[in-house]
């Protein structure tokens, strides 16, 4: 992983373009996507909102929390928040409206990523995070709805995922390929450990565009799953506890630190470039007009 301080909007993109280049040269035999994500606070955790501030001696599970955030939602705002959208799908929407969720964003867009770095904090060091992903390693879709439903699956602190697995391979999302995990996966312990194998790995994935922000942002997420234990006698087992991606973790290519001193400076060369508030958050009418009453501020002062 390689860490660089940037100076101006285009060594950013310059730095930007030299990793793109160095991917590329690694992708004789696998295509790679560079993924991005921008911190006001160059020390923040990369850990999705649900996760966050938590003490380990709360007695308060992040399932509990995560039922009480999505079934209240749903409860007051059932034709925004359905029960027939998929798992995923509604934690998206969830995230999109200021919910704690496992999702954590990130986005194609490497200007999308600085303008988050720069805004919001003027007195912190922000970063823009560069995640090198193999993009036809597409994250098993089922398992990704699964994921994104544990809150239906677990009870207490902890679950083992030999009882999860019985009870997601059951539920809609999965009939698809029932057949098939049925035939490789003889039981449920059988099944858990599959459940384990796949969450070894960062799940990056899509979900629905449902409005013009995140098309604009083109937004994508990382999917956490809560942390895997494995007891004494072997069996796998989710706990309470979601861990954050350590920074030198082997996905993440590149850290870009934006020194607080230059962050007003370049949001307003991304400004030129097309990337402000206004547009990133193109459907508030309240962002939008402020924005037009600033691009007139100095008359009315």
């Amino acid at each position: 992983m390689v860490e660089k301080v940037i100076a101006s909007i285009s060594d950013y993109t310059q730095s930007v373009c030299e990793m793109r280049e160095e991917v590329e040269k690694d992708s004789c035999f696998h295509e790679f996507e560079l993924l991005f994500r921008g911190q006001a606070n160059k020390d923040y955790q990369l850990i999705p909102s649900i996760a966050r501030n938590r003490k380990t001696a709360c007695q308060y599970t992040i399932f509990n929390d995560e039922r009480n955030l999505i079934e209240m939602a749903k409860y007051k705002m059932p034709e925004v928040f359905r029960n027939d959208q998929l798992p995923l799908e509604l934690l998206a929407l969830l995230q999109h409206h200021g919910i704690p969720t496992r999702l954590l964003d990130v986005t194609e867009n490497a200007l999308v990523a600085l303008y988050f770095a720069c805004c919001n904090s003027d007195t912190m060091d922000g970063e823009v995070i560069v995640f090198k992903h193999e993009n036809r390693d597409v994250t098993n879709y089922p398992v990704v709805n699964a994921i994104a439903d544990s809150y239906r699956f677990t009870t207490g602190t902890w679950t083992q995922l030999s009882h999860f697995f019985r009870d997601v391979k059951n539920q809609p999302y999965f009939l698809e390929q029932k057949q098939t995990h049925e035939v490789c996966h003889q039981n449920d312990e059988a099944g858990g450990k599959w459940i384990a194998e796949c969450c070894e790995k960062i799940m990056y994935v899509y979900a629905p565009i449902r409005s013009m922000r995140q098309q604009v942002q083109q937004g994508r997420y990382i999917l956490f799953p809560n942390h895997i234990e494995y007891e004494t006698w072997g069996e796998a087992s989710f706990e309470w506890l979601i861990k954050e991606i350590p920074k030198d973790h082997e996905d993440i290519a590149l850290r870009l630190l934006i020194p607080k001193e230059i962050k007003n400076q370049l949001l307003g060369d991304l400004a030129v470039l097309g990337i402000s508030k206004e547009f990133l958050f193109c459907d508030s009418i309240d962002t939008v007009c402020k924005g037009i009453v600033d691009s007139f501020g100095r008359k009315y002062k």
